[in-house]
């Protein structure tokens, strides 16, 4: 079934009466509104590519109705806890930017399994993409606080393909295994003399695959660095990508006073850029073994 509805009616009410295998269809206009998509098996598509805009401004020291901080992973406009739950042609955004007033804000938390997110624009600054579950130590740490459901560190594969993503600090940051494929990602103005990060990954040691950012563009006008791990055995692979000037030299950064340097798993290949002036734990592949971790990511991802 395809149900079509407009601004002045409410995603989350209209949620509930959704069904596997049904499609949510958004006219144009925005829909100011923080959602949580439970439902397996349905899609929530734009009646017109990217005019239709999901849009909250939570941010994490933002005090909420129990007295307490949003903390970052409740300032999400829009979360997927569903499995088998697809995003086509939409604008989700967090208005709390930038970040040096507002901290961390997420316009995408993604907590499901086989999420696919087709042809959407994720727009923020600190924080916008959440690719779930949380590491850990966090999910222990945030027991009592949020709620159980959100809180099982299930794994999590996902897909984001033609897709625009903007932020500025970790802005693409979890522990999902997750394949970002012809996306452009767009490092925004910080208003800072320090250097941004585009991607924050926390992979377990024991998840073989983390983010795979194949055939994208990194553009920008400030200095980033492609990625720092947030956790140990932080993963991910930069294949075929246009890397703009803004993006350093050295590429990684160890994320401050740590030794993840000593367990994170960054991979390179591209044909146009001199990787020789990478930091040296990050691994340089050749033509083959690019071609070769491509195709095992892929088939994991579909397993």
């Amino acid at each position: 079934m395809i149900l079509k509805i407009n601004p002045k009616q409410s995603i989350s009410q209209i949620m509930h009466s959704l069904s596997s295998g049904d499609t949510l269809l958004l006219e144009d206009g925005i829909y100011k509104e923080k959602i949580e998509i439970w439902k397996n098996d349905i899609t929530i598509t734009a009646e017109h590519p990217l005019k239709a805009i999901i849009s909250n401004k939570d941010y994490a020291h933002k005090i909420m109705e129990d007295n307490n901080e949003c903390n970052t992973f409740r300032t999400y406009t829009l979360y997927v806890g569903g499995n088998n739950v697809k995003l086509k042609d939409l604008i989700i955004q967090n208005e709390a930017t930038p970040s040096y007033i507002y901290g961390q804000a997420v316009a995408l938390h993604v907590e499901g399994d086989h999420f696919t997110c087709e042809g959407c624009q994720l727009q923020s600054a600190q924080d916008t993409l959440f690719t779930g579950p949380m590491p850990n130590d966090l999910i222990e740490r945030y027991r009592g606080f949020y709620p159980p459901e959100k809180l099982k560190g299930i794994p999590s594969k996902q897909i984001y393909r033609h897709c625009t993503i903007l932020g500025d600090v970790d802005f693409i940051f979890g522990c999902a295994t997750a394949l970002f494929e012809e996306c452009e990602i767009c490092s925004i103005s910080r208003n800072s003399l320090t250097p941004s990060y585009v991607c924050a990954p926390a992979h377990a040691k024991e998840t073989p695959f983390g983010y795979l950012f194949y055939k994208c563009k990194f553009i920008g006008t400030e200095p980033a660095y492609l990625a720092r791990p947030w956790r140990d055995y932080g993963c991910a692979a930069f294949i075929d990508c246009f890397l703009g000037n803004h993006i350093l030299l050295e590429g990684y950064h160890k994320w401050n006073n740590t030794n993840r340097d000593k367990t994170a798993r960054f991979f390179e290949y591209t044909s146009t850029s001199d990787l020789t002036v990478r930091v040296p734990w990050a691994k340089l592949l050749n033509r083959i073994d690019a071609t070769n971790y491509v195709v095992e990511f892929k088939k994991y991802l579909s397993d």
